[in-house]
């Protein structure tokens, strides 16, 4: 019996690491990044993704909620 077990949940994390396997992918690999926008910027002039070519970005959203 807990071979049957083993097995069944061997076949569905099978099963779920197939269906997942596409979702892990990067989306934009590849593609140009979407226009920035924002309406307020702290500590700099409004930016431009043509001044930003060729820099790694990072964009932090947070929320207090």
């Amino acid at each position: 019996m807990k071979v049957v077990r083993f097995l069944v949940l061997l076949g569905l994390l099978v099963v779920l690491g197939m269906q997942f396997r596409s979702c892990l992918r990067p989306a934009m690999t590849g593609k140009p990044a979407a226009e920035l926008f924002a309406s307020r910027w702290w500590n700099s002039e409004p930016l431009t993704m043509q001044s930003l070519r060729g820099k790694v970005v990072l964009l932090d959203f947070w929320a207090v909620w």
